[in-house]
């Protein structure tokens, strides 16, 4: 409608300016017939001027609608061509009155940035509308006429006049195509900012198919074989109790918006927050196939779980208590797609294997990760994975076997590895080198070889069994006594 209502104004405004330039045209021939007797000839030109002027209105909009708007424009540019001819004829081709006549018809000509035949045509007729003029109406005498000053000034004014309209019209448009532009502009930033707000309640891989027209926002779903990642906060229920709302929303947005970070670097795709739970899968709506996108799960994974260690200590020193997280981790067959009504939908994935992801990860210790065995086969040749006990998970009705995750496989390269997190009952070990200046390097070792020299007196002041071993003097009191 705006294009439309633009449209309209611009033509209003070519209207009024062809009116005045076909007057302009019919004075002239009057002038050029003033020394002679009266003739209903002379009123040729003014009265095609005003027939062909109402036809060009109408067939504006008949041929803007029919074929397009630059066609139309092009067929009223052939009438002004056919008034022209009329004129040109009617004054036998005036030198002063002609070549200015033609220079504006050029003009006006390349305004429309026609084509090469589109010009040789409307040249043609022309020529041919002139020469059928002077044949039938007008006739043949003083050709290039020069004697008729009253002509030549008036040509020049008016061509002056001309000069001087077309370049303050052109200006009004230059400004006009600057505010439209600037117009548009605003609305595209405007959607921009829009769409950018809007992307962050869905997917970003969703949000991005959806932009490029690849996914339409309907009612379908599909079966296809995923890995499904669930994981909340140990402990956050609890907490949420004695905590302030101020405080708890601070604890669980910084927390969710690590995990969310480590989400998008891995290209994993966000399902949704549920409280302080997180439901994440990979395969959909783009996949880098079964085995790959299994292992960038877990290393997904293993990055929540080390980054966990980080915000744990700056939440302990701002006074909150030690959050541990749970993961579960499933592969298998699920049902993804856009559920719910065409009023409200909800891209998600349900199914057995969601179902499994949340049992593992209510199962799971405090910062372990659990997977089931078909996430186990997938990347086992990349992960130290120990077995757990068969379990029996909660609406499962066989127990299950489960494996945890510890740490991925580096093989040879292990003296370049960057990150060491270790978690065993009694010990914890957690060394981020990329953190570590080389300065610290020095009292780092010693501390360690502090920690080991503890550990092996304290291996060598125990038996196998763990039990203390007996000194020299304890063995004697003991024979003694037995004796």
């Amino acid at each position: 409608m705006l294009f439309d209502r633009i449209s309209m104004n611009r033509f209003a405004i070519e209207c009024v300016y062809r009116a005045i330039a076909y007057t302009i045209l019919s004075v002239g021939v009057l002038i050029y017939y003033t020394d002679e007797p009266m003739r209903l000839m002379y009123w040729t030109v003014p009265i095609a001027s005003v027939i062909l002027l109402s036809i060009s209105i109408k067939a504006f909009y008949y041929l803007k609608y029919k074929i397009n708007e630059a066609s139309a424009r092009q067929c009223i540019f052939v009438l002004d061509v056919v008034v022209a001819a009329l004129a040109i004829a009617s004054v036998h081709f005036s030198l002063v009155f002609s070549l200015l006549l033609i220079i504006s018809l050029i003009f006006i000509g390349n305004s429309f940035k026609s084509s090469f035949i589109t010009t040789v045509v409307v040249c043609a007729i022309g020529i041919i509308t002139s020469y059928l003029a002077s044949i039938f109406i007008f006739g043949f005498q003083n050709y290039f006429n020069l004697n008729d000053i009253r002509l030549v000034l008036y040509s020049f004014s008016c061509f002056l006049l001309f000069l001087g309209s077309a370049f303050y019209f052109y200006k009004n448009y230059l400004e006009h195509v600057k505010k439209t532009k600037h117009y548009y502009q605003e609305q595209m930033d405007r959607y921009v900012q829009f769409s950018t707000q809007l992307s962050r309640y869905a997917p970003k891989q969703l949000w991005q198919s959806i932009m490029s027209g690849e996914t339409q926002a309907k009612i379908e779903y599909k079966r296809k074989k995923m890995t499904i990642f669930f994981s909340d906060i140990q402990g956050f229920t609890e907490l949420a109790e004695n905590l302030p709302p101020e405080e708890l929303a601070f604890l669980l947005n910084d927390y969710l918006g690590h995990m969310t970070e480590i989400a998008k670097k891995y290209e994993a795709t966000l399902d949704k927050f549920v409280g302080d739970g997180i439901l994440i899968f990979f395969g959909d709506p783009h996949s880098n196939g079964l085995e790959q996108d299994a292992k960038k799960c877990i290393e997904m994974a293993l990055m929540m779980r080390q980054q966990m260690h980080v915000l744990r200590e700056r939440w302990f020193k701002m006074g909150f208590p030690e959050l541990h997280i749970r993961m579960g981790v499933s592969t298998g067959y699920c049902h993804v797609g856009n559920y719910g009504s065409d009023y409200r939908m909800s891209y998600t994935v349900i199914g057995h294997n969601v179902n499994l992801a949340s049992r593992l990860q209510a199962v799971a210790d405090i910062d372990e990760i659990l997977v089931t065995d078909s996430t186990y086969n997938l990347v086992k040749d990349q992960f130290i994975c120990i077995p757990k006990q068969p379990m029996q998970l909660k609406g499962m009705q066989n127990s299950m076997n489960t494996w945890q995750i510890l740490e991925k496989y580096t093989g040879n390269t292990a003296d370049m590895q960057q990150w060491f997190d270790y978690n065993y009952k009694g010990f914890h070990l957690l060394l981020n080198l990329e953190e570590i200046q080389h300065y610290e390097h020095v009292k780092l070792i010693d501390i360690l070889e502090k920690m080991t020299a503890t550990l092996k007196t304290q291996k060598r002041m125990t038996t196998n069994q763990g039990v203390a071993k007996l000194t020299l003097s304890d063995e004697v009191v003991e024979i003694l006594d037995k004796e």
